[in-house]
């Protein structure tokens, strides 16, 4: 009964180059997802608002002018 159970490990094939550059550039882009991702969430430039605001102050400026 013992003899039919085979319990050693199963034997895996070392994987190859090709196997090894898949498996790392996977990872890779997934943890650029994942930096894109948080950069639509937390997102840390204010450069977009003051450049709204300079508009904004530069057509007050310009309607001045005009009154």
């Amino acid at each position: 009964m013992s003899a039919d159970l085979d319990l050693s490990p199963p034997e895996v094939p070392e994987p190859t180059f090709l196997e090894s550059v898949l498996r790392y550039g996977l990872f890779l882009g997934a943890i650029f997802q994942l930096i894109c991702i948080l950069a639509v969430i937390f997102p840390t430039s204010k450069g977009h608002e003051l450049h709204r605001t300079s508009t904004v102050e530069l057509m007050r400026v310009a309607v001045a002018k005009q009154n």
